[in-house]
């Protein structure tokens, strides 16, 4: 007879998960930093660059770990407890930013994990999931930022802009 060791869910615990869960919804500066570097690190890889191999190696290592470590850790669950202001918000124009970047950031994972999986070997597999991973990364990241704006890492640099203008 086998025996399997369960921890009991104390309702000590239950509380703090709900808690930590909510708190993942709401202004992230962890995921939002994730992102920011996991674009600029991708960003350096693009072919048209043309960056010496060591330093477009450097990226690329950095941009796995990145993507590997971060994604899950910060990005994730900020996305999935995401989804309970999405279907709440009285904002549409929120409502339709984040439907679009709900694509954008699914259609970017998948393409990522192909080429962490298979990679791109110069066939058109390959150079389509290249092709789409950069593509969304290029779209995902403007939208991003509108759709943060208010809450962004990113605000005090919008602030000092603002300041120069006037």
């Amino acid at each position: 007879m086998q025996t399997t060791l369960q921890t009991p869910v104390t309702p000590e615990l239950s509380a703090s998960l709900q808690k930590w869960w909510k708190k993942q919804a709401y202004r992230n500066k962890a995921a939002e930093w994730a992102l920011y570097f996991m674009f600029i690190s991708g960003f350096l890889l693009w072919d048209v660059l043309a960056l010496p191999w060591q330093f477009e190696r450097f990226a690329l290592i950095l941009h796995i770990i990145a993507s590997l470590i971060l994604f899950p850790l910060t990005v994730l669950p900020f996305w999935m407890s995401h989804r309970r202001l999405l279907k709440t918000s009285k904002k549409p124009i929120l409502k339709f930013s984040g439907q679009i970047l709900d694509g954008l950031l699914i259609t970017c994972a998948l393409s990522g994990l192909f080429l962490l999986l298979i990679g791109n070997r110069g066939d058109n597999a390959g150079y389509l999931a290249y092709l789409t991973h950069l593509l969304t990364a290029l779209f995902f990241t403007p939208i991003i930022m509108y759709h943060s704006a208010r809450w962004s890492v990113l605000q005090p640099i919008w602030s000092a802009f603002k300041r120069l203008k006037s």
